[in-house]
């Protein structure tokens, strides 16, 4: 047998060896342990400021199965007994004052052992909102432009606003393709915003097509956020409950 008889051979050794390995058992998943999931619910208002009261009877519930705990008078939760495997929690606040919350989820999250910290914030819901927003196209740049006009206050606030290819555009993930966060500073009445043509391009809306926009009050704190794992965009549940609405042709 020749040299190259004996590597061609040995290739097939090698092969033969890799074959037999994938075809055998799976390894054991590991070993589960039982333990604690824990954390802090933490509030904030409008502005991004923290809230130090209403912190007890906030609802935490945990997946797989459903269980659900109360927070205690300075926002902690506890839950026992908790296996190795993936959770989500929902945290919910019932109560309105001093404020209304937005729903918060820590989703699809790996327990393994011991005690594990989840702190969780919540947003309050605005009582803001733009009261006009005009969309065009700009003649002088590659962006279309918004205008917003907004009731004056002493501290700054955030709108937010959500684009879609079409009229039903709001901050359901299926409603929205984008979304931007503008800043309002303090006494402001109007801000504006560019929105790049090459993002809307991105996104299939194309030079002549619409573009529809979206717009609310959004607290400073960007808590009450969190991902839908189906499309891999945010879910905003701390918005105003009033909106406006505008469309503009794409640059």
């Amino acid at each position: 047998m020749n040299k190259k008889q004996l590597i061609g051979v040995a290739a097939l050794g090698v092969v033969s060896v890799f074959a037999s390995c994938s075809k055998g058992k799976q390894g054991n998943p590991g070993p589960s342990f039982t333990g604690a999931i824990s954390g802090h619910v933490m509030l904030y208002d409008q502005y991004g400021t923290k809230v130090n009261t209403g912190l007890s009877g906030i609802q935490v519930t945990l997946s797989n199965p459903t269980t659900t705990v109360t927070t205690d008078a300075n926002g902690y939760y506890l839950f026992t007994g908790v296996t190795t495997r993936d959770y989500t929690i929902l945290v919910h606040d019932p109560n309105t004052t001093p404020y209304t919350y937005g729903d918060n989820e820590a989703v699809n999250f790996q327990y393994l052992a011991d005690t594990l910290i989840k702190d969780i914030k919540l947003s309050a819901i605005p009582s803001f909102s733009p009261a006009t927003m005009t969309a065009v196209m700009s003649a002088t740049t590659p962006n279309d432009s918004l205008v917003f006009t907004i009731a004056p206050d002493t501290r700054a606030r955030d709108i937010i606003v959500f684009v879609n290819n079409n009229s039903t555009v709001n901050n359901q993930p299926a409603n929205y393709l984008l979304a931007y966060v503008k800043a309002v500073p303090a006494n402001a009445t109007t801000v504006s915003l560019l929105v790049p043509a090459n993002d809307l391009h991105d996104q299939g809306i194309n030079s002549g097509n619409t573009a529809y926009y979206a717009a609310y009050g959004y607290p400073t704190s960007n808590s009450s956020i969190y991902e839908d794992i189906a499309t891999g965009k945010s879910i905003y549940n701390a918005l105003s409950t009033a909106s406006v609405s505008a469309s503009a042709i794409a640059p």
